[in-house]
């Protein structure tokens, strides 16, 4: 789940660079160096007007209710909150990815902590967490297994966002480039991007019969992979939701089938040398994954993943590609998405990073934007 922690920025123990205190308070917990949970940490005020027309009291408390009401983690110090609210500045830290056990932990030990006010789970399918929490924050580093990597964006050099503080209190630091995210670039910061990844989660969970925090782990693992080819996912998932008929089945199936082919040309581009026997042209797909699948648990000395992996791969390929085509039940169909986004988490987790490619997701956008450029250029 997504979980924001809440801090009064004009409490007086704190000065005039309140980042900072608020940071060493929650490393001093101790809570998120043991976490093995990857979460990406967004930091920053809540800004909820520009300043120009000043809002009434009234105003304020509606705002208060919409921006504060959690959906189901409530941890909030709602008189600290309120008061805090009506003169002083919010100061918020969110985590993407968090699991219930990790928030209350950190919770009750920041509850010491007087300029602390509590926290709560947020959706970003509610449009104004969306766009108070999510779109407004600032987004800096991950947090998985003990190291602390700070993002630096498209053509930015990183930066060192207090590395002193992270090593003192356990961290390894490293840099990881997040691309063209979050850049004007980015298109998947809408409210219905955000829906459909709502109705994917409750369409698996109630079909894999896990936690929320599991399948928000999954959700989280499969949309850093490439968000357009977690739209063509959830746009099968989509589908078969709805499926009457053993048309509608069969076109849910031929989702599956074309999900496998553009996975297969984001883990591993279609090429005319051959790779250890192996064909790797635009058609072979099930190829290219075997080569990503054997290249990455090599490289990772992961060699009982290789042929568990590999068995699974060739299983679901046939499967989607003829198997279900016959006879096809809603059963079938959703056993068949159920392991295929099983078999997918277990890839993507053979190496996480290796997965993330920031760049790709929006090579379409960057290249309308210099093409436009140049049209401009050549008019003048």
């Amino acid at each position: 789940m997504n979980v924001v922690f809440l801090f009064n920025s004009d409490h007086p123990t704190l000065g005039s660079y309140y980042g900072f205190p608020i940071m060493k308070a929650i490393l001093e917990t101790h809570v998120l160096q043991s976490t093995k949970r990857s979460m990406r940490v967004s930091i920053g005020d809540v800004i909820i007007h520009n300043g120009k027309k000043p809002l009434r009291i009234n105003d304020y408390r509606i705002i208060l209710k919409e921006i504060y009401t959690p959906t189901t983690l409530n941890l909030i110090h709602r008189e600290k909150l309120y008061n805090s609210f009506l003169t002083s500045t919010i100061f918020c830290w969110m985590f993407q990815n968090m699991d219930i056990k990790t928030a209350q932990s950190l919770h009750e030990k920041l509850n010491i902590f007087d300029p602390y006010l509590g926290a709560m789970d947020i959706k970003f399918s509610n449009n104004i967490h969306l766009q108070v929490f999510r779109n407004s924050l600032i987004e800096l580093f991950r947090i998985e297994n003990g190291i602390i990597s700070i993002f630096y964006g498209f053509n930015e050099d990183p930066e060192n966002y207090e590395n002193e503080l992270l090593v003192q209190h356990g961290f390894k630091v490293k840099h990881e480039c997040i691309g063209a995210r979050r850049t004007i670039f980015d298109n998947f910061d809408t409210l219905n991007h955000f829906k459909r990844i709502e109705s994917f989660e409750e369409f698996f969970t109630n079909m894999l019969d896990l936690k929320n925090e599991d399948i928000s782990d999954i959700i989280y693992a499969l949309e850093e992979l490439h968000p357009k080819l977690f739209d063509v996912l959830a746009a099968a998932s989509r589908t078969l939701e709805r499926a009457e008929t053993d048309e509608d089945l069969a076109q849910a199936a031929l989702s599956g089938r074309r999900f496998l082919e553009k996975l297969a040309d984001y883990l591993f581009p279609a090429q005319e040398k051959p790779w250890r026997d192996r064909k790797l042209g635009k058609t072979q797909y099930k190829n290219r994954i075997w080569a990503y699948i054997t290249i990455e648990c090599e490289k990772n000395n992961n060699m009982s993943s290789l042929e568990t992996l590999g068995k699974e791969t060739d299983r679901l390929i046939d499967l989607f590609n003829a198997g279900l085509h016959a006879n096809p039940t809603k059963e079938k169909v959703e056993a068949a998405f159920c392991d295929l986004v099983k078999w997918l988490v277990a890839i993507i987790k053979i190496n996480p990073a290796s997965v993330r490619k920031p760049n790709l997701a929006y090579e379409e956008e960057l290249e309308n934007f210099l093409m436009t450029f140049l049209d401009r250029k050549s008019v003048v």
